[in-house]
């Protein structure tokens, strides 16, 4: 009788150990895991495309503009895609809501600067000042209020072991830090 009832003790208390863990302690959700996959994903397209973008010779502005435009129109589609997808996953967790509204912020922000970039630097002419003219130009059209608020995600999410550890496993995340 005693061994029935340490067992229903053990079991109870493992019952409630779990309901009552911390959400750090728990895996991630998939829906967790697809925000963190869109957070990350937003950032590849425009790492890749800033590499093809630097290997360019500078004696050749075609090139150049080809490359920058390139930069400019992948990661105008990739922070449009993560913007609309992180809206529909929502914050990964209560405690993280500040940081998926500032990454809403920014993603949003960026998406629209480099929309708002793409005529301007399309109409360029392809010359050997191109690149500083682009850079003008998305400068000009830049309508990020706070880019502070990308590094302060991710000092966030650094500090969450659960996060932390589901960025150093997403597949997007790795491009970027091999980038």
């Amino acid at each position: 009788m005693r061994t029935r009832l340490i067992a229903a003790l053990l079991a109870a208390t493992a019952v409630l150990t779990s309901a009552c863990a911390s959400d750090e302690e728990k895996p991630l959700s998939d829906a967790q895991g697809g925000w963190v996959d869109a957070f990350c994903g937003a950032f590849v397209p425009g790492l890749k495309a800033g590499k093809a973008l630097q290997a360019q010779n500078a004696a050749d502005p075609a090139a150049v503009k080809t490359a920058y435009l390139k930069l400019v129109d992948d990661n105008a589609a990739a922070f449009t895609a993560a913007e609309k997808k992180l809206k529909e996953l929502g914050p990964p967790s209560d405690d993280l809501e500040d940081v998926h509204e500032r990454l809403l912020t920014y993603v949003g922000e960026s998406a629209r600067s480099y929309e708002a970039a793409k005529a301007p630097v399309t109409a360029l002419e392809p010359n050997a000042g191109f690149w500083d003219a682009a850079e003008k130009a998305l400068a000009d059209t830049s309508q990020v209020s706070n880019p502070e608020q990308l590094r302060a995600t991710f000092d966030a999410l650094e500090k969450s072991p659960k996060y932390a550890g589901a960025i150093g496993r997403a597949a997007a995340c790795d491009e970027l830090k091999a980038g």
